[in-house]
């Protein structure tokens, strides 16, 4: 990325920062809701990140991770500085790794990787195409001179984490030789990062917490969407199964909570498949990839086309 570039946005968004609190306000870094670790890292890096420039600000989420992404934040040391009880009146946000807030808060910036409707509109937004959300917060530190070995071991999970090991759409093939020098340089383990960014979930976990696993909410011509997916290994029996209870449990959600269209998705990482169940009013439809699915490519266009027509439907 152009570090002159980056270098400028970030000087802009430490003065909106400064603005903030000289107005009365403290600066929240977030994510979505049900971060994944992309989420958690980035927002950890940009409070550290903002800390080295002279702003003073905290993280906090307004609702708790699945159990993966805590464990793993955890191996990382970032999780026991986050707040997950919600947010103050007094609070400024700046938003990470998404760009639609359903809080009732003031949100004055955004960082994210997602080049998806609707723009942003805060006073400071800055959305690039990128592996990770945690990248684009390193090469904004990079950019400054304030990063160190630890953030960028931080942006190296966030970016295996965020794109099943590099194999999702979304990974951007031209940070291969800095994940590899850099993984040299830091003494880590390639293989273990392999399996990390695999993200596994086990059979033996609840019916329950596998159906809201990586959930995402989306909302278009004042209706919404929702997306969770869980990812798993084809060669473990008993799967089929587990998916059949999901699916039962997700159709009464989605109808409870009047969601248009959810979609659940079953990522197979080791052979780069996805299942995608797009759950409506009217059933049930399954489509199968034979690549990894991007909810990006996948998923936003179909909530954006749901809504539309669900929308012309009530005119």
């Amino acid at each position: 990325m152009e570090r002159e570039f980056l270098k400028n946005k970030v000087g802009e968004l430490v003065e909106i920062c400064k603005g903030a609190i000289e107005g009365g306000f403290s600066v929240v870094v977030t994510g979505h809701d049900m971060p994944d670790c992309d989420s958690i890292i980035a927002a950890v890096m940009l409070r550290i990140l903002l800390s080295r420039l002279g702003v003073r600000a905290a993280v906090k989420f307004g609702t708790r991770p699945d159990r993966l992404t805590e464990r793993d934040t955890k191996r990382l040391g970032i999780f026991d500085e986050i707040a997950f009880d919600g947010f103050d009146e007094d609070d400024a946000l700046v938003l990470v790794d998404h760009h639609q807030c359903f809080y009732k808060a003031d949100v004055i910036a955004c960082v994210d990787h997602h080049l998806t409707p609707p723009e942003p509109d805060f006073s400071f937004n800055l959305v690039l195409k990128a592996s990770s959300c945690g990248r684009i917060v390193y090469d904004m530190a990079a950019a400054c001179g304030v990063a160190d070995d630890f953030m960028e071991k931080l942006a190296i999970y966030s970016v295996y984490l965020d794109t099943q090991s590099t194999l999702a759409p979304k990974f951007v093939k031209s940070d291969l030789p800095w994940l590899k020098e850099s993984i040299v340089r830091l003494g880590l383990d390639e293989n273990e990062l392999i399996r990390a960014g695999f993200c596994l979930n086990s059979l033996e976990e609840n019916v329950c917490e596998l159906a809201m696993y990586g959930y995402k909410r989306y909302e278009f011509d004042g209706r919404f969407g929702a997306s969770t997916y869980v990812q798993v290994d084809p060669a473990e029996d008993g799967w089929q199964g587990k998916i059949g209870e999901i699916l039962e449990l997700l159709k009464s959600k989605r109808a409870l909570e009047g969601a248009c269209l959810w979609v659940f998705l079953v990522n197979m990482p080791s052979v780069a498949r996805s299942d995608l169940y797009f759950i409506r009013e009217s059933g049930v439809e399954v489509v199968r990839l034979d690549r990894l699915a991007s909810r990006s490519r996948d998923v936003v266009p179909a909530v954006m086309c749901e809504a539309t027509r669900k929308a012309q439907d009530n005119i």
